[in-house]
């Protein structure tokens, strides 16, 4: 069971990034711990976007064969003007989960607290940081994608380490980031991105001295959630 990307043409057009990936051939097994790692300017974002099957290749095959998350912590999901609650119910629906049981192991792994039946624009940063991550990981994906592990507060992060290495014991994990140190915590391969190619290593050390080679070329980098606009519009708007 895999995830192949065969002979794939992508225009990446995000933002101010102009690229294209040629003859791009990956191939992710199920249950690989497996690392993305490209700075903000390697268009990640469009490659998960294939993966997911949330955009298609401008040319090339793409396969699945077993069930894939969305990128976690995304907060696409959350409707800004209902609950917590509300909003975990309706992924439970979404995914033919049990709701009761499945808001109980969400709010057990968040620990949302008195915010569980507040609307999402009021909600701090952190709490929606928990909920949004432990949505995706409380439901039984054959792979996790994640593009951050550094889940609510400091305080949180331990807890959150230890929650990330289990889902790794019972799934694969491929996590897309520009954090190198996470990758080689809990990744063992890597394809590296960089101008329209992807580089792939079976070695973690190798891995990130390659990336560590070509990412001073993308200046500074920040990992998908910590640039979330979502996010920030969740906690930042004035309703």
């Amino acid at each position: 069971m895999t995830i192949e990307l065969h002979k794939v043409m992508k225009k990446v057009r995000l933002g101010s990034v102009r690229l294209t990936y040629h003859d791009l051939d990956i191939r992710v097994e199920k249950n690989a711990r497996i690392a993305f790692l490209g700075n903000k300017d390697a268009g990640l974002e469009t490659i998960l976007k294939l993966i997911c099957a949330a955009d298609a290749p401008d040319k090339g095959v793409v396969t699945r064969t077993h069930s894939i998350s969305w990128p976690i912590p995304d907060s696409k999901f959350l409707a800004k003007h209902v609950s917590l609650a509300a909003n975990v119910r309706f992924i439970a629906r979404l995914y033919e989960q049990e709701e009761t049981p499945f808001l109980r192991k969400v709010t057990e792994m968040a620990q949302p607290g008195d915010f569980l039946n507040a609307r999402c624009d009021v909600c701090p940063k952190e709490i929606l940081s928990r909920i949004c991550f432990s949505v995706g990981a409380c439901l039984p994906f054959d792979h996790y994608i994640l593009t951050n592990v550094k889940v609510g507060s400091k305080e949180d992060r331990p807890r959150f380490t230890e929650i990330v290495e289990e889902m790794s014991q019972r799934s694969g994990i491929l996590l897309a980031s520009a954090d190198v140190k996470a990758a080689q915590q809990f990744c063992e391969q890597a394809y590296v991105f960089d101008e329209g190619r992807a580089t792939f290593f079976d070695d973690m050390e190798a891995a990130a001295e390659f990336y560590s080679s070509i990412s001073s070329k993308g200046g500074e980098n920040e990992d998908f959630f910590d640039a979330d606009p979502e996010l920030e519009g969740l906690v930042s708007m004035d309703f």
